[in-house]
């Protein structure tokens, strides 16, 4: 029925081998037979909520027969919805339609926010390139010339509207984030330092604006509060086929213990977008931003990439809808 539609169908003997699947996989939506050898329809979703939201990984429950005890056990087991047999094929995938419809609704909406985030240029930060443009231009024309040349790629990438889809690459926003470094270099001198530890030939697909926004936190709320200043560095290793290594570090200002609970909260001023990025790495990938912060002596965000099987180069960006 599913494959008519069509989906890209994957199917599981049971309830330890569906886990198996969806830690490995960027599915779309999870229909769970309630009855199931080794496991029930109940436990493999309390299992699938220790990871993944409700909007995240939606979980359709198929059951014989529902009494009012089981859908409270459903419900309270994490369940979106729940389907009782025999069902008639139109209600069927009614159902699904609507959930995987709520799922990229959601994904949207949070990549929107992603992209007005970045699209908020701050007007101190306009106000501060303009004035050293026109500093260099009586000083060193050439170096003007390079600046402005930044910062055109710099706004022209910011109101992208690949920033608005599923996923990038890479190398598309190492190029973002080397036009802001060059113009913040240009702007701190020696008070700023910045490190590269990249994998020559490195790229892959991840959702756009994950990296770029670490590195301006860094320079904003790390290095520029150190009256000394200091450095970032930026690091992206592939670790194995499918998976990648990215690390945003400084010596800067640091964040207290207390402040470092609140990092990922909507209300916490310091990041630009981290609980976002947070999101959307979980969406992606199933992991979460690692943060390591020490007063005084400097920050560092995390995150593994891991890619499923069947998901395609940088060359191939698709979203494929897989239940």
């Amino acid at each position: 029925m599913l494959e008519g539609v069509p989906y890209n169908v994957i199917a599981a003997k049971n309830g330890k081998e569906a886990l198996e699947i969806i830690s490995c996989t960027k599915l779309d939506l999870v229909i769970l037979d309630l009855m199931m050898p080794d496991m029930t329809g109940f436990e493999v979703c309390m299992k699938i909520r220790e990871r993944f939201s409700m909007v995240d990984l939606p979980v359709l429950i198929i059951t014989a027969a529902i009494i009012g005890h089981d859908k409270y056990k459903a419900f309270h087991a994490g369940a979106n919805d729940i389907l009782q047999k025999p069902y008639h094929y139109s209600e069927f995938m009614a159902r699904i339609q609507n959930l995987i419809m709520m799922k990229h609704t959601a994904n949207q909406a949070t990549r929107m926010e992603m992209a007005f985030l970045q699209s908020q240029i701050k007007p101190h930060f306009l106000y501060n390139v303009l004035n050293t443009i026109i500093s260099l231009t009586h000083l060193d024309i050439e170096k003007a010339r390079e600046v402005t040349e930044e910062f055109t790629n710099y706004l022209r990438m910011s109101f992208d509207f690949q920033n608005t889809s599923a996923i990038s690459s890479f190398r598309h926003e190492l190029s973002i984030i080397n036009s802001y470094l060059s113009i913040e270099k240009t702007r701190f001198g020696n008070r700023l330092e910045v490190l590269f530890d990249i994998d020559e030939d490195i790229d892959f697909i991840l959702p756009p604006l994950m990296i770029q926004p670490l590195v301006e936190n860094a320079v904003l709320h790390g290095v520029s509060k150190k009256r000394g200043g200091g450095w970032i560095k930026l690091t992206a290793k592939k670790q194995s086929k499918n998976e990648y290594y990215i690390k945003v570090e400084d010596n800067g200002a640091g964040i207290t213990p207390e402040k470092q609970i609140d990092l990922l909260s909507t209300d916490f001023n310091r990041s630009v977008g981290l609980k976002n990025i947070n999101q959307r790495l979980k969406h992606f990938c199933g992991s979460e931003l690692m943060i390591s912060s020490i007063p005084d002596a400097g920050t560092s965000v995390s995150m593994l990439i891991h890619l499923a099987e069947t998901t395609g180069s940088p060359k191939e960006l698709k979203d494929t809808e897989r239940t």
